[in-house]
């Protein structure tokens, strides 16, 4: 957001680093001009022009690999044009420390979109910052290159110079040429024009090499204007007309060529009308510039006394739209040329349709200015603007279709309005911005009930105090069982440990014992089997005692081992609980603490939206203001056309009137 008139308030500049600062909720060179004045009747004058390509006020590094993911999203937006969007991306991978190998990188971003903003003191810092030991050359460069741009825009030439200075070999290539541009701009600001002279021919130069013609053209036609102030006309004449006679099918170069040869013919209407001509019918007739090539052409004719050859021009300018002031003067100057073919009638019907559009345009004017003072106007305005996004320039495209705009295109074409009714456009947006995020609070707030209602249900389901108890009665088991090991691994008591299915088979063979003795102690037939069932008894008692002691390591390494992962789960449940100790106690004000940042930002937005709505209503103020001054110089103008046509009309009607007195016929 750039805010170019002095009285504008400092408090939108503010807004604008607010907002983008507060990213998150719960997340902790002159420009072609396509549009040129024309001069007054009496007073044909050059008009003075620069001209310079597009614009690049941020670049990023397109060849260089990126290493973190966020710097390729932020990339991503910012290639998207997509400018807000990617400066709040790239302040929160500041913020959250990810930006582990783009970290000059995103300084250097950010520092360029808040400088395309208008913040000049916020980029300022940020470059400033980047001028240490611990960065580049390349880095320092593009620094130093970033401060000298934004001291020539708060024209503080001296400084600017001085930053300039200090950029050594190591700019990026995609800002050398800007860079020479912005100096010999800077050089022709400080009046150097023999200095800004020599650097424009080494950027001719320079340009030739390595970015072919079309790009030289730009820096051809600066320097031919330089050389002209600097006293070097001729040299400054032809190179003008180099660039007047280029070949081209591309439009901006079309453009840059019809300026060219509007300036030569304007130079020459006065000394050389035959050679301005030639100047003049070389600009096209559909172009930006042929308005005021078609008014130049009548007056060469005119300079030439070709009276009825200069209708012509004037005649195709007169059909064209009525708010262009090359017109009002071609309406004029028709009244005036059938004057001096002494075809009086015609000069007097001339003057009298002139008259009655001077009038309704008039009347147009003044409809728009209260139109203006309404508010109409800016709400038709914004009506064609989407809250999306914002970029840097404003859509001329999306003027309204209203009779009330018919004259914002003559007054959108100088700078300052332009870049008035985009800081307009940006405080929409933001208030847009503001507006959603104020309709997102509660839908944090509820989530934030939601979680507490479901943390307080979960939480009595939840006895700690018995859960404690449990531990603890299973501790007291876990002792008496270590005890009991201890002493089996004392007295090695292997019978200790065996299973259930093997105390059972323990218990069989001694039932079966018990038997054999009672029935080996009765007389009958079973005696003599006697022998054999002692035997078997013998035998798989042996078994069942060897098995048991032989195995009594490791039954016993298993107990023990048994006993570790049970000290290993109760340590962990002890911990657990602890934990959950910990959260019932602190999870009331890990809530309180969600709900009173929740409360701050809704604070926050709630007066940044207030600011915003301020600051709205005072960039309105003053485009109002901006708007009634330009409309009144229009009206100025057209009441100054009108009183010319009017005064002229009397003039023929008093000779008229001699005429037809003394019997005379006016011819």
């Amino acid at each position: 957001m750039v805010f170019t008139n002095k009285s504008s308030p400092l408090l939108a500049t503010q807004l604008v680093t607010s907002l983008l600062l507060g990213v998150s909720l719960m997340v902790g060179a002159t420009e072609l001009n396509p549009s040129v004045s024309a001069p007054a009747v009496s007073e044909p004058e050059p008009p003075v022009i620069i001209a310079s390509p597009p614009d690049k006020s941020v670049s990023a590094n397109q060849e260089k690999t990126v290493q973190d993911l966020y710097y390729g999203a932020v990339l991503f937006e910012f290639y998207q044009q997509k400018y807000y969007s990617a400066a709040v991306s790239l302040l929160t991978a500041q913020e959250q420390d990810r930006l582990k190998h783009h970290a000059d990188d995103g300084h250097l971003l950010l520092g360029g979109l808040y400088l395309s903003y208008g913040l000049h003191s916020e980029a300022e810092e940020i470059f400033n910052a980047l001028l240490t030991d611990n960065v580049g050359p390349a880095v320092k460069d593009r620094a130093w290159f970033y401060i000298g741009k934004i001291r020539f825009q708060k024209q503080l030439f001296t400084e600017a110079e001085l930053a300039f200075s200090q950029v050594g070999d190591s700019l990026d290539e995609s800002l050398q040429e800007e860079f020479r541009i912005l100096k010999s701009n800077l050089l022709m600001a400080q009046e150097k024009y023999t200095e800004a002279a020599a650097a424009l021919q080494d950027l001719v130069a320079n340009n030739t090499a390595r970015e072919g013609e079309d790009q030289a053209n730009y820096a051809r036609f600066n320097l031919g204007v330089a050389l002209i102030r600097g006293g070097n006309e001729k040299e400054g004449t032809d190179l003008l007309r180099q660039i007047a006679t280029l070949k081209s099918n591309v439009d901006d170069q079309k453009a840059l060529r019809d300026k060219a040869n509007l300036a030569l013919g304007f130079s020459l209407l006065k000394d050389e009308p035959v050679l301005a001509k030639e100047f003049l019918q070389s600009v096209r007739l559909n172009g930006p510039f042929s308005n005021k090539a078609l008014l130049g052409l009548g007056w060469a004719e005119v300079a030439l006394q070709r009276y009825e050859q200069a209708l012509v021009p004037w005649a195709e300018l007169t059909k064209r739209d009525k708010t262009d002031l090359a017109v009002f003067e071609a309406l004029l100057s028709t009244g005036n040329a059938l004057e001096r073919l002494r075809a009086f009638p015609q000069a007097m019907q001339s003057y009298n349709n002139a008259i009655t559009i001077f009038e309704q345009e008039l009347a147009s004017l003044n409809n728009t200015v209260d139109a203006v003072k309404a508010g109409r106007l800016w709400a038709d305005l914004l009506s064609q603007v989407g809250r999306n996004e914002m970029g840097w320039f404003w859509e001329a495209e999306l003027l309204p279709n209203t009779p009330e705009a018919r004259y914002l295109p003559m007054v959108m074409a100088q700078h300052g309005f332009h870049e008035a009714i985009k800081n307009l456009r940006d405080l929409w947006f933001l208030d847009g911005k503001l507006s959603r995020w104020q309709t997102e609070i509660p839908a944090y707030e509820s989530m934030l009930t939601l979680r507490r209602d479901t943390y307080e249900d979960q939480l009595d389901k939840l006895t700690p105090e018995q859960t404690l108890d449990h531990v603890l009665d299973v501790r007291t088991n876990r002792d008496i069982y270590s005890d009991e090991l201890a002493r089996i691994a004392e007295t090695k008591d292997a019978y200790a440990l065996v299973t259930k299915e093997e105390q059972q088979l323990l218990d069989r063979l001694t039932n079966v014992e018990e038997r054999i003795w009672k029935i080996s102690t009765q007389d009958g037939r079973h005696k003599r089997r006697m022998p054999r069932y002692k035997e078997k008894y013998r035998l798989y008692a042996g078994l069942m005692r060897y098995d048991i002691e032989t195995t009594y390591a490791i039954r016993h390494r298993t107990v023990k081992k048994s006993l570790k992962s049970l000290d290993a789960e109760l340590q962990n449940t002890l911990d657990q609980q602890n934990s959950l100790q910990r959260a019932r106690s602190n999870a009331p004000l890990n809530f309180d603490g969600y709900a009173r940042r929740i409360e701050l930002n809704r604070q926050r937005v709630t007066a940044l939206r207030k600011e915003v709505k301020s600051a709205f209503d005072e960039q309105q103020r003053q485009l109002q203001v901006m708007v009634e001054v330009e409309f009144d110089v229009l009206r100025a103008r057209l009441i100054d056309y009108l009183d010319q046509a009017r005064f002229s009309l009397a003039h023929l009607q008093d000779l008229a009137t001699g005429a037809s007195e003394s019997g005379r016929v006016l011819q």
